[in-house]
């Protein structure tokens, strides 16, 4: 009989570690944490106990927000919220300063925190298929960005700033409300790529781009009024597509 209690006890003390460590087979500890389509509402608490996360991956569930805790995971270099509800990002978000890929792509996300300027180390912000209206102008803090895409919210703007993010080489704004883009776009001295087809109705192309050296692709709808100093360009390296 004491053998019995021994052996229950001991089942239930495995039991109960082990609901603290996975969730169905996700494992909760390790570098990388992958709970993408598994109809979550929520984030699992245990999620922010493990501060040595690195990569986490939440693409493709039923999340309507992202708790202030997401504050916790300092050592966070890649977060995956992809394919849910989001209607918006924490404040703490300004916490992740190891922060280096944001995908958040097919939420709700109508707008971002000034605190995401504070993401001193962030190389790639996605943010394609949301209601974003606008940019803050914060955005010019991040001088680590590269690719930022924006593709298919309803901006009508973009914030001076974003000349202020020297390394940024590849912007994607196609399908939007764009009434111009800003001319500190010539600032971005390593711009390889601009998508703006059906960015905006006859929106009007810098003429200061032609001077950008690396630039190699620029991509547009037949409404857009392109400089001819770009087409003059398009013979040599520069390929215009218009769609």
């Amino acid at each position: 009989m004491k053998l019995n209690y021994i052996y229950l006890f001991v089942t239930l003390f495995l039991t109960s570690c082990m609901s603290l460590t996975t969730i169905g087979d996700a494992p909760m500890s390790g570098t990388t944490v992958n709970l993408s389509r598994r109809g979550l509402t929520e984030i699992p608490p245990e999620v922010f106990e493990n501060t040595s996360i690195k990569v986490l991956k939440l693409f493709g569930n039923k999340l309507t927000e992202i708790p202030d805790d997401i504050g916790k995971l300092i050592n966070l270099e890649k977060l995956y919220i992809g394919r849910n509800d989001i209607t918006t990002l924490p404040t703490s978000i300004s916490k992740l300063k190891n922060l280096e890929i944001l995908s958040a792509s097919y939420n709700l996300i109508d707008s971002l925190p000034k605190e995401i300027g504070e993401l001193e180390k962030l190389e790639q912000l996605v943010l394609n298929q949301n209601r974003l209206k606008t940019i803050p102008s914060e955005i010019g803090n991040l001088k680590e960005l590269v690719v930022l895409r924006l593709n298919f919210n309803q901006l009508d703007t973009l914030p001076k700033t974003i000349g202020d993010c020297t390394k940024l080489q590849f912007i994607h704004l196609n399908r939007n409300e764009l009434k111009e883009l800003p001319v500190s776009l010539i600032k971005l001295r390593m711009l390889r790529e601009l998508y703006v087809s059906n960015a905006g109705y006859l929106i009007y192309i810098p003429e200061e781009l032609c001077g950008l050296r690396y630039f190699e692709l620029l991509e547009i709808d037949q409404t857009a009024v392109v400089p001819n100093c770009l087409y003059v360009k398009r013979t040599n390296q520069l390929r215009i597509i218009v769609n």
